[in-house]
C-alpha cells in the first residue's frame, strides 16, 4: 500500500518543495531509486550483531552508488539533480564520520555502539528529509515503511 508524501501531513518547518513534477522517465528512474532506499538494510531497524554494523555501512555505500547511477540517467538540469547530489553527500559523510570513529577507537568489526547509533539515526533523519523532498515533488508514492526516516516520524 502506497502513501503519497503531498497527502501526508507536513513536519513543523518543512518548506514546500518548490519544483513541478517531472517527466514520466524521470519519476520512474527517482520511483526506482526511492525503492530501492526502502528496501536498503541501512533502513532496517536492526543491527545488534558486527556484522549487521558492517552490513549497514556496505549497505549505505550501495545507496550512494544507486543514488549516483540514478543521476545519470536523469536529463541534466533536472530539479533532482541537487536533491541527488545531497543524498550522496549524506551517505559519504556518514561513512567518512562511522570509519573514522570506528578507526580510532578499533571497534569495528565489535559489537555496534551509541556512537553507532547516533550516526546512523542522523543519517536516516537527513536522508529522510531528502526523499520526502523528492518523493514531494515527484508526486511519488512510497511504502509506509520508509516514512519511519521522514522528518516528524514517531518512530
Amino acid at each position: 500500500m502506497g502513501l503519497r508524501v503531498r497527502e501526508m501531513p507536513r513536519p513543523p518547518g518543512m518548506p514546500v518543495t518548490p519544483f513541478p513534477t517531472g517527466s514520466v522517465a524521470e519519476r520512474s528512474a527517482l520511483a526506482g531509486l526511492v525503492a530501492m532506499i526502502e528496501n536498503n538494510p541501512a533502513f532496517c531497524n536492526r543491527g545488534v550483531l558486527p556484522e549487521e554494523q558492517e552490513r549497514c555501512y556496505r549497505a549505505v555505500v550501495d545507496a550512494r552508488r544507486l543514488i549516483g547511477e540514478t543521476a545519470e540517467l536523469l536529463p541534466p538540469g533536472t530539479p533532482a539533480e541537487d536533491l541527488l547530489a545531497a543524498m550522496r553527500a549524506a551517505c559519504r559523510k556518514y561513512i567518512s564520520e562511522a570509519e573514522s570513529w570506528d578507526r580510532r577507537t578499533g571497534r569495528r568489526y565489535q559489537m555496534p555502539t551509541f556512537v553507532f547509533y547516533q550516526l546512523l539515526g542522523a543519517f536516516r533523519e537527513l536522508l529522510g528529509v531528502h526523499v520526502w523532498r523528492l518523493a514531494e515533488a515527484y508526486d511519488m508514492e512510497i511504502e509506509g515503511r520508509l516514512n519511519m526516516i521522514f522528518p516528524g516520524s514517531p518512530e
